[in-house]
């Protein structure tokens, strides 16, 4: 233990922790901007409200951290491994999060406009009501997960995988999903007005009252734009509950509101 507090004092007194161990450490609303946080083992650590814009974490352990409201923008988390953790309400504007591990993360109502996610796994994460605006998530992996709300806005998701992803209400306005995996993807309600869907493939993907207008490579009533015949809701998501967040780590759920089976042709 002395030996972890000795990590504590050196990245207070200088902001300087390459490959320090800080698990479990309680760093709640410090101000830890700029600070150089490379290789850090940051496991179950207490960053709540902390300010790391501009620091780099690259190459850090922050699995199961929380990091609630915490201010990430511009920062540096490239390649780290951050399964489960929590960023509720974080700030990662323009961040650079490319390779990153997020499975199971929790992003409910997080801010990353502009950033760029090219290549994460999101697998299974939790993003209803995240700001994606412009950001790149070029050959992510989000299959599975929730962005619900979500908007992504002019975002680059293309080559990226979406198989049997809830999209329910999202705004995929203007953006790039050019060679998407979207199987058996929820896309209730979502808007993919202006969305460049050429190659996409939505096998088995939900519609229903999606905004499609000026959309490409799908057909939209626009037979210019290249005809795409939208696939038929699966048997599995013509009844499918919508999630909707609780609280931070909760795993209860509505579950009482079932969609009508409408059946696209």
């Amino acid at each position: 233990m002395a030996g972890h507090n000795l990590y504590i004092k050196r990245l207070l007194a200088t902001k300087q922790c390459q490959g320090g161990n800080l698990k479990d450490a309680h760093l709640a609303r410090l101000n830890l901007s700029g600070a150089d946080l490379r290789g850090a083992k940051l496991m179950f650590a207490n960053l709540n409200g902390t300010n790391l814009n501009g620091a780099n974490l690259s190459g850090s352990e922050l699995a199961l951290a929380n990091c609630v409201a915490t201010n990430l923008i511009d920062a540096d988390l490239s390649g780290i491994d951050a399964k489960g953790i929590n960023l509720l309400d974080a700030k990662l504007d323009r961040a650079a999060i490319s390779g990153a591990d997020l499975v199971f993360a929790n992003l409910v109502n997080t801010q990353l406009p502009e950033a760029n996610l090219s290549g994460a796994s999101l697998e299974g994460s939790n993003l209803i009501g995240a700001n994606l605006a412009g950001a790149n998530l070029k050959g992510a992996n989000i299959a599975g997960a929730n962005l619900g709300h979500a908007r992504l806005i002019s975002a680059n998701l293309s080559n990226a995988n979406l198989n049997n992803a809830r999209l329910m209400e999202a705004d995929f306005s203007e953006a790039n999903l050019t060679g998407a995996d979207l199987r058996n993807a929820n896309l209730l309600n979502a808007n993919l007005a202006g969305a460049n869907l050429t190659g996409a493939n939505l096998t088995g993907a939900n519609l229903t009252g999606a905004r499609l207008d000026g959309a490409i490579g799908i057909y939209s009533g626009r037979p210019e734009q290249g005809r795409q015949d939208l696939p038929r809701p699966s048997m599995r998501q013509r009844e499918v509950p919508y999630i909707s967040f609780i609280q931070p780590g909760s795993d209860r759920y509505n579950n009482n509101f079932s969609l009508p089976s409408l059946g696209l042709s």
